[in-house]
């Protein structure tokens, strides 16, 4: 009886060491079958390159988006948009009691060039007129102007619209290629491996298209969202401005 509980006992251990040899051998194979998988990957490089004939047009995608939003960052700054002496100086020369003011104030605004100083030398030009005839003239130049600044973003608006657009056809194109390739083979065995590949090759594009409309739009929005803040300023300056030297008729002529 104890002579079979201790064989008993041998063949669960020896169970058991088999199954450990096993479960190792089997890891040891998967550890050198993902050390080969990645030594395969592709270099991030030679990924893009494969993603095709549409890679072009999602490259000069990214180049206009990049070129844009640079452009962008420096036109919308608050130098450009808020010149900092324009006001001191308009201040300075229409609060003063010399001839010429109107037009040395105009010199100013002309010197100064900016959506701000558009509307403050709008104002000039309607100096000897009533102060809502002012009032709705600049507020006239000042949406001119936003609209105009909302016009130069709607580039970047539309590169973060198309990019993903073109990844897409272009993961079409090459899921096409994949299936045509995988149809057309004659090695049945590979089949997979050649349909995976393809794939794997196709989502380059959408992935890339993702990429450059993510980033894109985000800075679109900012920058919207900085025209916002832009008007909103401009419209507090305008009424300030036509209080200051309409409302209270502080209109000396030069």
């Amino acid at each position: 009886m104890q002579t079979q509980m201790i064989e008993k006992q041998n063949w669960k251990l020896f169970l058991g060491v088999g199954l450990l040899l096993v479960a190792a051998s089997v890891l040891s194979g998967q550890t050198v079958e993902t050390t080969e998988t990645i030594e395969k990957t592709d270099s991030l490089f030679v990924l893009l390159s494969k993603g095709g004939i549409v890679m072009i047009p999602l490259a000069l995608c990214s180049v206009l988006a990049v070129t844009i939003a640079m452009e962008r960052f420096i036109s919308l700054g608050r130098k450009a948009m808020i010149p900092a002496p324009l006001e001191d100086e308009l201040i300075e020369v229409l609060e003063s009691r010399k001839k010429g003011k109107i037009a040395e104030a105009k010199e100013i605004c002309a010197n100064h060039r900016s959506p701000l100083a558009d509307m403050y030398l709008t104002g000039l030009d309607h100096w000897e007129h009533d102060a809502g005839d002012v009032e709705k003239a600049m507020g006239d130049t000042a949406s001119l102007r936003i609209r105009k600044l909302r016009r130069s973003i709607r580039s970047l608006r539309l590169v973060g619209s198309i990019s993903p657009l073109l990844g897409l056809l272009g993961t079409v194109i090459g899921m096409i290629r994949a299936f045509q390739t995988v149809a057309l083979s004659s090695q049945s065995i590979n089949k997979a491996e050649l349909l995976a590949e393809g794939i794997y090759q196709a989502m380059v594009t959408t992935a890339t298209g993702l990429s450059i409309a993510i980033p894109t739009l985000i800075v679109y929005f900012y920058f919207n969202n900085r025209i916002d803040k832009i008007a909103e300023e401009y419209e507090e300056k305008g009424n300030s401005f036509i209080f200051k030297f309409f409302r209270s008729r502080l209109k000396l002529e030069g």
